[in-house]
């Protein structure tokens, strides 16, 4: 192939993979689930800092002078991580191009698209079946939260305890949720709003958040009653969450994802995605080792976030 056509032609496979990178990453044919029940938090430096401003007053009536309460603010961080795919292809294949390396070359670096595409999804579900750390410095599921983090001595809830998902200890995980308490020791105001669970519990999980009547094992075997929380959940089901994943089919979570600041789990986007391609033949990988490389980069993270807004029950 004369040189010219040559350079010609590898302007041409380096555009064709950078656009079909682009292309499928912008494609947006993956829904990723985690946004329905995690924070999404935009990063503009190496780490995030998540202030916590305890507020540990309650409303007294008024007799003599006021009493002046501080507010304690501390903070947790939260650093991005670095994500590659790389991709090379030898020089001479492309030179002879006898196997359809261009177009294999092109579908493979789709394929890496895609990954990308999956991978923020990927990184939550991580956090919850990996019990990470969350905001208060603990694992994110815990038998020992702080109800008030500011004070030592402060009461503390579980937000993991046992129980196989059944509209009973759905409910049971509801109520104990609800009867939390904020840093004041007043009612906290949460709404358990979601039931995330592996492909294993989806039948049970859509049957409590929609059927119109749910066998209520509490009063005895086969008693059928209204079920008064059909509307309550969206259902999360999620197979990163299943055994064969990492997970356990057994664990079923519930969240309160009313404010979209305020969640679970957090997740942290530091930047768009970036390709750079090296297939000059000066490039120094070209040069050594005569192949052409197409690289993908992109830095974000996954956290534990506000454990009073997901509880865990392992079945």
């Amino acid at each position: 192939m004369p040189s010219a056509q040559l350079s010609t032609d590898l302007r041409r496979l380096n555009m064709s993979v950078r656009m079909g990178f682009m292309d499928a990453y912008n494609a947006k044919s993956y829904a990723p689930r985690y946004p329905i029940f995690a924070t999404t938090q935009q990063s503009s430096s190496a780490e995030n800092i998540y202030p916590q401003i305890i507020d540990p007053a309650a409303i007294r009536e008024w007799v003599g002078e006021r009493v002046v309460n501080g507010l304690v603010i501390s903070g947790a961080r939260v650093a991005n991580q670095t994500f590659e795919l790389t991709y090379a292809v030898r020089r001479t294949d492309v030179e002879d191009d006898l196997t359809g390396t261009i177009a294999q070359a092109i579908s493979r670096v789709r394929s890496g698209a895609s990954k990308f595409v999956r991978h923020p999804n990927k990184l939550v579900f991580t956090v919850i079946t990996g019990n990470s750390a969350c905001l208060d410095g603990l694992a994110l599921f815990h038998a020992t939260h702080k109800e008030n983090p500011a004070d030592a001595g402060s009461s503390t809830f579980a937000n993991t305890a046992s129980g196989a998902l059944t509209s009973t200890t759905a409910a049971s995980c509801r109520s104990a949720m609800m009867e939390l308490k904020s840093a004041d020791g007043d009612v906290a105001n949460e709404n358990p709003n979601v039931l995330i669970v592996p492909p294993a519990l989806e039948t049970i999980a859509r049957k409590i958040a929609n059927a119109d009547m749910v066998i209520e094992s509490n009063i005895g075997s086969d008693n059928l009653q209204v079920n008064v929380y059909k509307g309550a959940y969206t259902v999360v089901v999620a197979p990163q969450l299943s055994t064969a994943h990492g997970g356990n089919d057994a664990h079923w979570y519930m969240a309160d994802a009313n404010d979209p600041e305020d969640r679970g789990v957090i997740f942290q986007n530091r930047d768009e995605i970036e390709v750079i391609s090296f297939f000059n033949p000066a490039d120094e990988s070209v040069f050594t080792l005569d192949e052409y490389k197409w690289g993908m980069r992109k830095r974000h993270t996954a956290a534990g976030g506000n454990p009073k807004k997901i509880f865990r029950r392992t079945g």
